[in-house]
């Protein structure tokens, strides 16, 4: 017997809050605190953006700037190593305008430069700079007095030689006395040329000892010369034009060896000013410079600093806010909990038990006003579900009754496929016929189209008869074959081939125009394939075949019989 169902208690449903106010309340309380919390970090993050946005413009400028001096000093000291490397007026012209626009871009960048302490740098730069003009200024003075010193010892080391040489070219010498006083002169001329060679070495080896070479090298000359002058005095050897000219030269030497100490000690004074004055000043702006890039990169860590610092306030300020909006959230969700998830999870209790069969469960309406009609529509679906659930029952008598009977139409069915199934692998025996006709001979008719399925059936039960027949011929009659493509004749070329390696040769007879014509536009090789026009030529070209193979075997045996005679 069934059991009753409880008595409902029906509340006003009109006076109860409806379930889409409470939603809405909560919901807007939600949004109304995410959105002021929206608002104060949108402000905070628009002031950090804004210190962002002043700091790359402030770091991108004093980058710049960085980088502008430090070019300007290297262009600078390229071009004036340059010069020293290779002093010429083209090189000094470059120098000299790299120079100036140095002192331009430091005037430029430190009127620009909004830093203090990248002007105090630009300034130290700035003094550095004019400290370094003026000692490149003393060395090229020195560079200038050494090149014009040495092109005057070149010119008068050439006036000399020259005067020797000629002096030597224009002697008359009768005796071996006289050849003998000559070679005085030849070793004068050959001490100027080592003079005038370390003279050369001066710039690119050891000063001093090229200097002092060089003047050994000279007063040997001068000794030479002067020995001359003093005991060979003969006009009939040196005419005596050549021998005031000696006399001009020997006392040239006195100069040349006053000129080569002078430009010994302006090389010595240039390369000291050059490696203790000029090297160092341009290390100093070379630091500098580096010092300068250093106080962008420092003004940079220091805006970095200050801007994550304003980071983590607003993280300290947002973790508080939004732990007070959890708080907020997590008492709403309570809230909503007792008015709206206790009422719900008490209707899917009830549907559970009415899931599993207990059709008399009810429930008393609570909750908001949607709540309250859902409960009475579930009752009211409790109870039809117990009106239908007898309905169901008599459905399933019916359908179980149904279910034998599909279950027998399934069985027999099954059996129809079966038979259906062997019936067309026997018309598929029957439609690939090998037909022995005499020995050694098969006749493979095809009729119909052949397709990949019926191909491999052809190959296979062809081979296999083959064997079986030990046929020495197979004639392949595609007489009722009504088209032949390229794939069909692909296939055919294979099973030829494959006769051929069981020791079988195959005549394909039965070509119609359509079929040649259809042979000769796929383009396949069909050289090695015997073909006759119909079936009777091609028995007759097979019966040839067998015959001169019987001869063939006629004549090997009376070979071998011969041989056997001959061994006895």
């Amino acid at each position: 017997m069934a059991t009753p169902a409880p008595a409902i208690r029906h509340i006003p449903i009109e006076r109860t809050m409806s379930l889409r106010s409470r939603l809405i309340l909560g919901y807007g309380i939600v949004v109304s605190l995410t959105l002021v919390f929206g608002l104060f970090t949108l402000f905070h993050l628009r002031d950090i953006r804004d210190r962002l946005e002043a700091l790359s413009a402030n770091v991108t400028i004093d980058a710049h700037h960085s980088i502008e001096a430090i070019t300007a000093v290297a262009d600078a000291q390229r071009a004036i190593d340059r010069y020293l490397q290779q002093p010429n007026e083209r090189n000094y012209q470059d120098a000299v305008r790299q120079l100036d626009m140095l002192q331009r871009t430091i005037d430029r960048l430190e009127r620009d430069t909004r830093n203090s302490a990248m002007v105090s740098h630009l300034r130290r730069i700035k003094n550095q700079t004019v400290a370094y003009r003026q000692i490149f200024d003393d060395a090229y003075n020195g560079i200038v007095s050494q090149q014009r010193t040495r092109d005057d010892l070149y010119t008068s080391f050439l006036q000399q030689y020259q005067t020797i040489e000629q002096a030597v070219s224009n002697a008359r010498p009768t005796s071996s006395s006289d050849y003998l006083a000559l070679m005085d002169l030849s070793r004068a001329s050959a001490r100027l040329q080592l003079a005038y060679v370390w003279i050369g070495r001066m710039q690119s080896e050891d000063t001093t000892i090229a200097a002092d070479n060089a003047l050994a090298e000279l007063r040997q000359a001068r000794t030479f010369l002067r020995r001359y002058l003093v005991l060979n005095s003969n006009p009939r050897v040196v005419r005596p034009d050549d021998l005031e000219r000696l006399q001009s030269v020997s006392d040239s030497f006195d100069r040349s060896l006053t000129s080569v100490t002078n430009l010994s000690s302006n090389y010595i004074r240039t390369e000291a000013l050059i490696n203790s004055r000029l090297k160092p000043h341009a290390a100093q702006m070379s630091r500098e410079t580096v010092a300068l890039s250093d106080t962008a990169l420092m003004a940079l860590s220091i805006a970095a600093i200050d801007v994550d610092r304003a980071t983590v306030q607003m993280q300290a300020i947002s973790g508080v806010v939004l732990a007070a909006l959890l708080l907020i959230g997590i008492t709403l969700g309570v809230l909503l909990a007792s008015l709206i998830t206790r009422p719900l999870n008490e209707l899917v209790a009830a549907t559970t038990q009415l899931a599993r069969g207990d059709a008399a469960i009810r429930i008393q309406p609570r909750g908001g006003r949607e709540l309250a009609l859902l409960t009475h529509a579930f009752n009211d679906m409790a109870a039809e579900l117990e009106r239908e659930r007898a309905e169901v029952r008599h459905q399933n008598a019916l359908l179980a009754e149904r279910a034998a009977e599909l279950e027998h139409m399934l069985h027999q069915l099954r059996e129809e496929t079966a038979a259906r199934e062997q019936l067309s692998a026997t018309v598929r025996q029957l439609s690939v016929p090998i037909i022995p006709i005499t020995e050694g001979v098969l006749v493979a008719p095809l009729v119909g189209e052949i397709d990949a399925e019926r191909a491999q059936l052809l190959q296979q039960r062809l081979l296999g008869r083959i064997v079986a027949e030990r046929a020495q011929v197979a004639i392949l009659d595609i007489t009722g074959v009504p088209v032949i493509d390229a794939q069909i004749s692909g296939w055919l070329i294979q099973a030829t081939s494959a006769a051929r390696l069981l020791g079988a040769r195959c005549i394909l007879v039965g070509i119609n125009p359509e079929v040649a014509q259809a042979l000769v536009a796929s383009g396949i090789d069909l050289g090695d394939l015997a073909t006759r026009a119909t079936l009777r030529e091609g028995l007759e070209y097979a019966m040839r075949i067998m015959r001169a193979a019987s001869g063939v075997r006629q004549e090997a045996n009376g070979i071998r019989h011969a041989m056997v005679r001959v061994r006895h």
